[in-house]
């Protein structure tokens, strides 16, 4: 029945090949698009990740709402070798307080961030953004959002006073001058944030041996959620371990939505598809009409007619998904190497970097598609089993069929 069936189906090659190369269409589109759609997921998520917030955080449970100076994670050194030691990540302190910033007459309030330089930029692509000067160096060196800057009529080597209050209730103040300003593109951040060396500002607010976040960076962003019950078990109980989704909530469900808009229209798509190939197997049916009568006069019962169509069926799936599937797989293994330059876009381009911005991303340079097991899948299964059904639907009135009646259609 094999080998019967293999050959029925060239008997009309134009037909068989028309509908083939209709199913290897479909499939290459679907999968390469869903490949795309993938890897574009992947590069928002790092970039996302990668520009401030890392992959995860470890807080003092209340800072997450609360943000308050004293609510802080005691002992950092130690848990932060811990974690380095027992995980494959990088974990990097910061203390953050509230201050009014000076210079001269001009004041203005803004958050200042302790960091240790090299480690952040090292690992995240913030300081990938100054746009005058450097690096802080010294002790009593900040970088200072460009807009602060702007505000405050401050420049390269100037000197800048801030106030706070400490831990302990006393006057914090810093004298430092400035030795890079950061242009982020984001007004918020630009008009808001300084950054000094994180030993200054423990120091000047007295939080000794204390951080406000630990700033996990991962090898693979993925394994954030699978190590949290691991991280649980270093932390104390008014600590919290929050994963890139919980940070960046707007970036999951913007790619949650998009999923599911591009997986509808896949799904349209393909049941149109299957539609085609409904219509293919209801010629068949009506070219075929004499054939099935005779063979059921000779001793064949219907469920064998309908068996060998259905093997039928599945080579031609299985012919136009393999088309398709290959064309798909040599496109996105090459471009998964190359990458497509959003360059070549043109005005889409500068939509998508402010649409990166607002999501706290950096900059992308190029989209890469990415294997997975879904985007090679997902389109040859649904239109393999889409071609047994509909081969199925027009058979079974096969069962009906009288063998005389059919004998005598022209």
């Amino acid at each position: 029945m094999i080998a019967l069936a293999w050959r029925n189906l060239w008997r009309n090659k134009t037909r068989t090949l028309l509908t083939a190369f209709g199913i290897a269409f479909a499939v290459f589109l679907v999968s390469f698009a869903m490949s795309m759609q993938g890897g574009s997921y992947d590069d928002m998520i790092k970039a996302a990740t990668r520009f401030y917030t890392g992959h995860a955080q470890i807080n003092q449970r209340d800072f997450v709402t609360d943000s308050k100076l004293e609510q802080t994670v005691p002992n950092a050194s130690a848990l932060r070798e811990q974690l380095q030691n027992r995980f494959a990540l990088v974990a990097l302190p910061r203390v953050q307080a509230f201050g009014v910033v000076s210079k001269d007459e001009r004041s203005i309030g803004g958050m200042l961030v302790g960091v240790d330089f090299m480690a952040e930029a090292a690992q995240l692509d913030l300081f990938k953004k100054i746009s005058a000067g450097g690096l802080p160096r010294g002790p009593d060196q900040a970088l200072v959002g460009a807009a602060m800057a702007r505000n405050l009529g401050a420049d390269l080597g100037d000197d800048i006073v801030i106030l706070g209050s400490g831990k302990r209730g006393g006057v914090a103040a810093m004298a430092l001058s400035i030795g890079g300003i950061l242009d982020t593109g984001q007004s918020e951040l630009d008009r808001s944030l300084l950054f000094a060396p994180i030993e200054s500002v423990q120091e000047a607010f007295d939080l000794d041996d204390e951080v406000h976040n630990l700033v996990l960076v991962l090898e693979d962003y993925a394994q954030g959620a699978v190590l949290a019950q691991s991280v649980d078990e270093l932390l104390q109980q008014d600590q919290s371990y929050r994963t890139w989704q919980q940070l960046l909530p707007e970036v999951e469900q913007g790619i949650e939505l998009d999923r599911v808009t591009a997986e509808i229209f896949y799904y349209i798509l393909l049941i149109l598809v299957s539609f085609a190939v409904l219509n293919t197997f209801v010629m068949v049916i009506f070219e075929r009409t004499r054939e099935f009568g005779m063979l059921m006069a000779l001793g064949l019962r219907p469920w064998q007619i309908i068996g060998q169509v259905q093997i039928e069926a599945f080579f031609l799936g299985l012919s136009g998904a393999l088309i398709g599937l290959v064309l798909s797989a040599v496109l996105v293994a090459y471009l998964s190497e190359v990458g497509i330059p959003l360059s070549a876009y043109g005005e889409a381009e500068a939509a998508a970097k402010e649409a990166f911005a607002k999501l706290q991303a950096g900059s992308i340079t190029h989209m890469y598609p990415a294997f997975s097991i879904a985007s090679m899948a997902t389109a040859p299964l649904v239109l393999i089993v889409g071609t047994q059904l509909s081969a199925l639907f027009c058979m079974l009135r096969v069962r009906r069929l009288n063998p005389v009646t059919a004998l005598r259609v022209e």
